[in-house]
């Protein structure tokens, strides 16, 4: 999902209305602290800022320039690496903040960071190509006969795809489709639907609404719901064995369980709320493990975390060694002892697979499945299917302008994308 957030303010929507108070205050005082020339100052502030809101592109670097600054070289190094690694086509050797490193041993290791991961490199290959770039698509889920269900943000509905290309509606629904999941067992798709800006007849009396739905796919019928009405992005949902529904909230950081029944009805589930406010930013892609001991989720900004389902209040970080980033990232899937993570914000974008250690709370190998190729617009939400992996590898969220109109013209034909994971 686009990060629609960040257009609230510079440093996106993700902070209480306090913590973004305190936040620009700090962020002000190191820019008049740097413009000033009084660097510890500068480099006591912009910290505080990191703090508050890590990984942001427009404090790291920042940061590894008041390090520079105030003579902290390795730190600074460090600290490059991390904006590096989160945006390979920063601009660092020519940033006169930054000339006291160039005659340190690591930083030609910088250079070389910086030219590897903005190389291409493509390990997946084409699976279909859709000619319906203007009804938005967020997800998808293929179906065993090769169809395909596709969910559209901009006109609110989820198309079927047949074998042939051919494209047909199949069910409206009340707002933008987001994360999709089907369940062969029963038969029934549960949707994400999310009142976004993007979608056509959009009214700021939806704003913050969402719902999800529980949908027969033989009738292609709606068997119940559940609205949100608190400031909610539903993003993305999982279901568990014992058939509880698992979903995040990108407006505001909490997880929710729910369970669930076939009762013809719009109306609450029963639901346990996991409130991560203080901790969490923007929760966007989960997974459960095999075993289902373990729900995977990601922060966008904060990286890859793990509740343990037997002790629920159990929440760790998922660690992975330095020349990993686990940022920006939207999809989430775990297969066999890894973690397939589709990474929307970095530059250049990147889908990822993360081996993980016998206790699945460290990454020990990664793999590049694509990154940078020439197909990646924005990727977004994929599928694991039969020993594939299969995403969606263009959304078109560039193509609106600065009014929220949407441009055909900016918008390719949807590709997804697949890559063998045996």
């Amino acid at each position: 999902m686009k990060r629609f957030l960040l257009v609230l303010c510079f440093f996106g929507g993700f902070l209480s209305v306090n913590a973004q108070e305190d936040l620009q205050e700090v962020y002000k005082a190191a820019v008049e602290a740097y413009e000033a020339q009084d660097y510890d100052s500068f480099l006591e502030n912009i910290r505080q800022a990191d703090e508050l809101r890590p990984n942001h592109p427009g404090i790291v670097p920042k940061l590894a320039a008041a390090w520079a600054l105030t003579g902290r070289k390795i730190r600074a190094i460090q600290t490059l690496k991390q904006m590096v690694l989160m945006d390979a086509t920063f601009d660092f050797q020519n940033n006169p903040d930054f000339e006291s490193l160039k005659r340190h041993k690591n930083y030609q290791d910088l250079i070389e960071l910086q030219v590897e991961l903005g190389s291409t490199e493509v390990h997946d290959e084409l699976f279909r190509v859709i000619n319906s770039a203007e009804i938005h698509p967020e997800s998808f889920v293929l179906m065993d006969n090769g169809e395909l269900l596709l969910g559209s943000i901009r006109e609110r509905k989820i198309v079927k795809v047949d074998t042939n290309g051919l494209v047909s509606d199949w069910l409206e629904v009340p707002y933008g489709v987001m994360g999709m999941k089907y369940n062969e067992e029963t038969d029934h798709l549960w949707v994400a639907s999310s009142a976004l800006s993007q979608m056509k007849d959009f009214s700021s009396d939806d704003q913050g609404k969402s719902m999800i739905l529980q949908v027969d796919v033989s009738e292609a019928q709606i068997l119940q719901g559940v609205e949100f009405n608190d400031g909610s992005v539903i993003g993305d949902l999982v279901l568990d064995k014992e058939q509880r529904i698992w979903y995040s909230n990108s407006s505001k950081p909490y997880l929710v369980r729910n369970v669930t029944d076939t009762s013809q009805y719009f109306g609450p589930f029963a639901r346990k709320y996991f409130d991560l406010d203080g901790s969490h930013f923007n929760l966007q892609g989960l997974t459960l493990n095999d075993s289902e001991n373990y729900l995977y989720f990601a922060d966008y900004v904060s990286g890859i975390y793990r509740i343990n389902m037997d002790n629920e209040d159990d929440i760790e970080k998922v660690y992975a060694p330095s020349s990993s980033l686990l940022k920006g990232i939207d999809g989430l899937y775990f297969y066999n002892n890894t973690l397939i993570a589709i990474h929307n914000g970095t530059k250049p974008y990147r889908v990822m697979q993360y081996f993980l250690n016998e206790r699945g709370d460290f990454i020990d190998v990664e793999r590049v499945i694509n990154r940078g190729g020439e197909s990646l617009g924005e990727p977004t939400l994929g599928q694991v299917k039969d020993g594939y992996f299969y995403y969606l590898a263009n959304s078109p969220w560039g193509a609106y302008d600065e009014s929220g109109n949407f441009n055909a013209s900016q918008a390719k034909a949807i590709e997804i994308r697949r890559i063998k994971l045996d």
